[in-house]
C-alpha cells in the first residue's frame, strides 16, 4: 500500500536526522475510545511529533479540492486530536512508549507536535483542528536540507523573468534540531 510505503521512507528519513520513529503504533484503547493507530511518531531534542500521513490523488476541480478539504483533512485533524491525547497520556502514565522513543527524564513534559502530511498540496499551511497540514514534498526538502529546491524558476518572486534565482546555504543556519524543524515548517 502506498501510504505504507511513504510512512516507511518518511521514518527512515527522520531516523536519518536523528530522530527515533515508531511506526504505525497502536495506543491502548481508553475509557474514551479508541485512538486508532498513529502513523508516525517522532522524537528528538525533547519534542515528539505525530504526523497522521495522507496519501492523495491529484484533484482536477476546486470542487475536488474542497471536498478533500472539507472530508479527508478535517478528519485527520479529528483523528490527530485523539492520536495526540493519547501520546501525551501514554508519555505520561507509561513507560512503554517512553522507552520506545528513547525519551530520557519526564517524559510527561514532552511536548507533542501533530501534522498532517500530505502528498497533496491542496489546503497547504492550512489548519485543521488546529493542526498543520503540510505536503510531503515540503517536509521532504527540509528534511534533507535541499534549500536549492526552493528556487524561482519562472522570477516570479525577484522580477527577474527567465533567470532563476541562486538559492544557496542552509535552512538550517543554526544547526538541525527539532526546534528548528518546526521554525522551518511552522
Amino acid at each position: 500500500m502506498e501510504t505504507r510505503r511513504i510512512e516507511k521512507q518518511l521514518g527512515a528519513l527522520f531516523e536519518t536526522k536523528g530522530f527515533q520513529v515508531v511506526i504505525n503504533w497502536n495506543p491502548p484503547v481508553e475509557v474514551d475510545g479508541n485512538a486508532g493507530e498513529v502513523d508516525l511518531i517522532c522524537a528528538r531534542d525533547g519534542l515528539v511529533f505525530a504526523l497522521e500521513v495522507k496519501s492523495s490523488y491529484f484533484r482536477q476541480s476546486k470542487q475536488d479540492a474542497w471536498f478533500h478539504a472539507s472530508t479527508t483533512l478535517r478528519k485527520a485533524g479529528l483523528q490527530l486530536s485523539r492520536k495526540v491525547s493519547a501520546i501525551k497520556h501514554a508519555l505520561a502514565e507509561r513507560q512503554e512508549l517512553s522507552e520506545l522513543l528513547i525519551l530520557k527524564g519526564e517524559s510527561s513534559q514532552t511536548a507533542v507536535h501533530g501534522w498532517i502530511v500530505d502528498t497533496s498540496i491542496e489546503c497547504d499551511h492550512q489548519r485543521f483542528n488546529g493542526f498543520l497540514k503540510v505536503s510531503l514534498e515540503e517536509l521532504l526538502i527540509a528534511l534533507r536540507d535541499d534549500r536549492r529546491l526552493l528556487h524561482d524558476p519562472d522570477g516570479l518572486h525577484t522580477g527577474v523573468f527567465g533567470v532563476p534565482a541562486a538559492v544557496e546555504g542552509t535552512l538550517f543556519p543554526q544547526g538541525f534540531s527539532a526546534a528548528n524543524l518546526v521554525n522551518v515548517i511552522e
